[in-house]
C-alpha cells in the first residue's frame, strides 16, 4: 500500500519540494537529520492522502512551513552561539596579538629615531629587525581579529579595506627588506609598510565612527590608524627633497609624541577585543 501512494505525482513531488527547503538548514544538521526528516515527511504525506486527501495535504504543508521557518531559525542561532563561543580563546589572542604588536611597534619607531644618520647604529637595525619580522606578525593577527569580531557591524567596505591593509602592509614592508642592496627605496618600503597597514585601520576607523561596532571608545581606530601614515608619508616626502627622510624637519620632532599616542591607541584597541568576547547564552531554567 505504501509503495502504490509513494508513486502518486503529488507525494513525490512533496518530497522534493521538501529536500530543497531543507537546505536553509545549517550543512551539518541537514547532514544529521536530514535523510530522516524527508522519510517523516514522506511518512506525513501518505498518511494525508489516506486520511483527507489533498484537503489534508494543504493544512499538511501549512504546518510544516510553519514549523520549518520556526525551525531553520532555531538551528540557525544555535549554530550562532557555537561559533561565537569557539571564538572566544582566538578573540583574546588576537587582542594580545594587538598589544604586543602594538609595544613592539613603537619601540621600532623610538629605535629609528634613536639611530645615527648614517643607519649602521645598533638602534637602527633593531628598528629594522622589530618593524619586519616581529611587530608586522603581531599587528595582523590583531586586525584580523578586530575584523573578525566587528567586521559585519561595520559593512563590507570597513572590514575589506582593513583586509587589505593588514595583508599588504607586512608584505610591502617584506619587499622593501628584500631591495634594499638595491636601492634606498628597499628601506622607504620598510617603513612605509605600517604606513599601509595603518591607512587601512584609519579607514576602518572612520567607518566605525558612524556605525559604533565597538562596545565603547569607537574613536579608538581612528587615533590609532591615522598618524602614522601622516607622519611617516608627509615626512618621506619631505626627504625626497631635502635628501635626508630620517632627521630634520618639524615631523621629526612630532614623530614621537604622535607615536606614543599612536601606541596608547593600539594598545586600547587590543585591550578592548580582548575583553569583548561573545558571552555565552544561558538558558532559562
Amino acid at each position: 500500500m505504501i509503495s502504490k501512494f509513494t508513486d502518486l505525482p503529488m507525494v513525490a513531488f512533496s518530497v522534493k519540494v521538501y529536500q530543497m527547503l531543507l537546505i536553509a538548514y545549517p550543512t551539518k544538521f541537514q547532514q544529521e537529520y536530514g535523510l530522516q526528516m524527508v522519510q517523516v515527511f514522506q511518512d506525513c504525506c501518505l498518511r494525508a492522502l489516506r486520511q483527507g486527501g489533498t484537503n489534508r495535504m494543504v493544512k499538511l504543508w501549512a504546518v510544516t512551513l510553519l514549523d520549518l521557518i520556526q525551525s531553520v531559525l532555531s538551528e540557525h542561532a544555535h549554530k550562532e552561539i557555537e561559533m561565537k563561543k569557539e571564538m572566544k580563546p582566538e578573540i583574546r589572542m588576537a587582542g594580545w596579538a594587538l598589544i604586543w604588536g602594538a609595544v613592539t611597534f613603537i619601540i621600532s619607531l623610538f629605535s629609528l629615531l634613536m639611530g645615527d644618520r648614517t643607519g649602521t647604529s645598533p638602534f637602527f637595525a633593531l628598528s629594522g629587525l622589530l618593524m619586519i619580522f616581529v611587530s608586522p606578525p603581531l599587528l595582523l593577527v590583531g586586525l584580523l581579529g578586530v575584523r573578525n569580531r566587528y567586521g559585519d557591524k561595520v559593512g563590507w567596505f570597513g572590514k575589506n579595506v582593513l583586509l587589505l591593509g593588514a595583508i599588504l602592509g607586512p608584505l610591502t614592508s617584506l619587499m622593501g627588506f628584500f631591495t634594499t642592496g638595491n636601492s634606498e627605496w628597499g628601506w622607504h618600503l620598510i617603513y612605509i609598510g605600517p604606513g599601509v597597514l595603518f591607512t587601512g585601520l584609519a579607514l576602518f576607523g572612520i567607518v566605525a565612527l558612524y556605525k559604533k561596532p565597538l562596545p565603547r571608545w569607537n574613536v579608538v581606530p581612528v587615533i590609532a590608524g591615522i598618524w602614522y601614515p601622516i607622519a611617516v608619508l608627509s615626512h618621506i616626502l619631505i626627504g625626497l627633497r631635502v635628501g635626508n627622510w630620517l632627521h630634520g624637519g618639524p615631523m621629526y620632532y612630532m614623530m614621537p609624541y604622535l607615536d606614543v599616542i599612536q601606541g596608547i591607541a593600539l594598545v586600547a584597541l587590543g585591550y578592548i577585543l580582548k575583553s569583548d568576547v561573545p558571552q555565552d547564552t544561558v538558558a532559562p531554567s
